[in-house]
């Protein structure tokens, strides 16, 4: 159902907590499949092969990574991520819930708090479906609140 699109980096500790924290969906069946983008940071390579994830070299800024990730996703959706911050328990809740009823529409997941992340929220991700992704995006580099903001996508807490 879901790919998703993991831009690596250095923080093989970081990457490793990242994947641990969708094993439990991907033997659920929620996630389909794991597109591990990187650049030849070391380490990366070994961790796509232990952990059956799929490697996908790209250069260049975070947007043109998760365009190249997102290029070969097999999944009817993907969600963006990157190494931090880690995904929390409780994400797949409001994921499972948008998939079944938010008919489409692309979604922001971000990490709930108090009064400043109301004003600017901690970004895990965006969950759009493969065939919404923006065939121009980027066209002048980005990251994931760009895409956010490009999709208009609804905010989902957890």
């Amino acid at each position: 159902m879901i790919s998703v699109v993991l831009v690596a980096s250095e923080d093989l500790p970081g990457l490793a907590a990242q994947m641990a924290m969708l094993v439990p969906a991907a033997v659920d069946g929620l996630v389909k499949d794991v597109v591990l983008v990187g650049d030849g940071e070391p380490g990366v390579e070994a961790l796509a092969e232990d952990s059956g994830a799929r490697l996908v070299t790209a250069s260049g800024d975070v947007g043109a990574r998760l365009a190249a990730g997102a290029a070969v996703a097999r999944g009817d959706w993907i969600l963006t991520l990157r190494a931090a911050p880690a995904l929390r328990e409780g994400w797949r809740e409001p994921v499972e819930k948008h998939l079944a009823g938010g008919a489409g529409a692309p979604a922001a997941l971000a990490v709930p708090g108090g009064l400043l992340s109301r004003l600017s929220p901690r970004l895990h991700g965006v969950l759009v479906r493969r065939l919404d992704w923006p065939a121009n995006w980027p066209a002048s580099g980005g990251d994931e609140k760009a895409l956010a903001r490009q999709l208009r996508a609804k905010r989902l807490d957890y």
